[in-house]
């Protein structure tokens, strides 16, 4: 039987609509409605044409449902030019990869999640966060992606720019028990650990978003201000008076953006609202803005635990086209989701923009996990 939700999970992933969807198929759009609402079944010929407009398999669309996956903070944080179809692309893809994540961690050991969720203000939250993933209160994190993921944080990378949003989060699975965040690529190195944090301060804090945006984000905010910069610390360290160079050493140490550091002494009242007017007339006057000096770049951390368990499961390096059809897809679609997560080499800092850049990347053991066949409504006819 073909699942309609499957054809409407692939169309949607290419931006299609169902008016696109049937002119390239040569149908009314009232039979894409139907075969997508389950009141049609298609003809093979019919199939098969719509895999090839979608780059799909056939046999993609005869998978059961994909499991819950709710919206969590993708509404959040985006541009108000982000259309709606640019927005469910980016959930058709997450939810793909989650998918996949689900499948490969069923065949391992079960996770420990160590995140809580709080309902302190965020600033006591972030230190109540840090103390619990057992974190120095007042020292820079150095491997902050190793921190999360070992917390039992799925964090994956779409393979996709999302314009106007640099990563999301919710809590998935069963019960809505599983804390996933989902990365944006290309993006500096110091941005996406506070992407990182911000995402955490949601899961910690909002585990069913809701209420007003503004309120949220800041919130979301400063919890990623607090655990990435803690303000006993910040206190011993953007000592008055503060000077664009002076705040600028301080980035290689903290991993964060010059901006972030000058905001922080900012809400901690460390400098006056026009000290901080000055400093960012600066940063504009040296083109810091959009882009900070690369001496001072921090390393990008990528994702490791989604690459792992392929490699565990598919070798290394990883088997695209038996891993392609174990999900039902194509091998280069594989390759794409794999490529923006560390693989063995990135780990180990042999490829990478930094020194030791790799030892950014969260370590798991082999013997971490235990690999299990896959369910069988995953399994090809015959298949063990």
């Amino acid at each position: 039987m073909i699942n309609g939700e499957r054809i409407r999970q692939a169309r949607e992933i290419n931006g299609l609509t169902q008016a696109e969807l049937a002119r390239r198929t040569n149908v009314k759009q009232a039979t894409i409605a139907r075969v997508e609402n389950g009141t049609l079944q298609p003809s093979d010929a019919l199939i098969e044409i719509i895999a090839m407009q979608t780059g799909f398999l056939p046999e993609f669309f005869r998978l059961p449902s994909a499991p819950d996956f709710p919206l969590g903070s993708l509404m959040f944080r985006a541009h108000a030019s982000t259309t709606f179809g640019e927005k469910t692309e980016a959930y058709r893809y997450a939810q793909i990869i989650y998918e996949m994540a689900d499948v490969m961690l069923a065949r391992m050991k079960p996770v420990t999640f160590r995140l809580p969720q709080l309902s302190e203000p965020p600033a006591v939250a972030a230190g109540i966060t840090r103390s619990l993933l057992g974190l120095s209160p007042d020292l820079p994190i150095v491997n902050l992606l190793k921190v999360v993921e070992s917390a039992g944080v799925l964090v994956l990378s779409l393979p996709i720019d999302l314009e106007g949003r640099d990563a999301f989060s919710l809590w998935a699975g069963v019960d809505h028990k599983r804390p996933v965040i989902f990365l944006a690529p290309n993006r500096p190195g110091d941005r996406v650990r506070f992407n990182i944090t911000h995402e955490l301060g949601h899961l910690v804090l909002h585990p069913s978003i809701k209420g007003q945006v503004a309120v949220v984000e800041r919130e979301a905010d400063r919890f990623a201000a607090e655990f990435l910069m803690p303000e006993t610390a910040m206190r011993r360290e953007l000592v008055p008076p503060l000077s664009l160079m002076s705040i600028a050493k301080l980035k290689p140490r903290w991993r964060v953006a010059i901006q972030a550091l000058i905001r922080r002494a900012h809400d901690l009242e460390l400098i006056t609202p026009r000290q901080y007017t000055y400093l960012f007339q600066q940063l504009s006057a040296r083109g810091w803005r959009t882009e900070e000096p690369a001496h001072l770049e921090v390393p990008v951390e990528k994702p490791r635990a989604f690459r792992k368990m392929a490699e565990l499961l598919y070798g290394t390096p990883v088997n695209h086209q038996k891993m392609a059809t174990d999900f039902k897809l194509r091998s280069q679609f594989v390759k794409t989701i794999l490529d923006v997560h560390a693989d063995r080499a990135e780990f180990a800092g042999e490829i990478g923009p930094g020194p030791g850049w790799g030892r950014r990347v969260v370590r798991l053991r082999s013997s971490d996990f235990a690999t299990a066949p896959l369910p069988p409504s995953w399994r090809s006819p015959g298949a063990s």
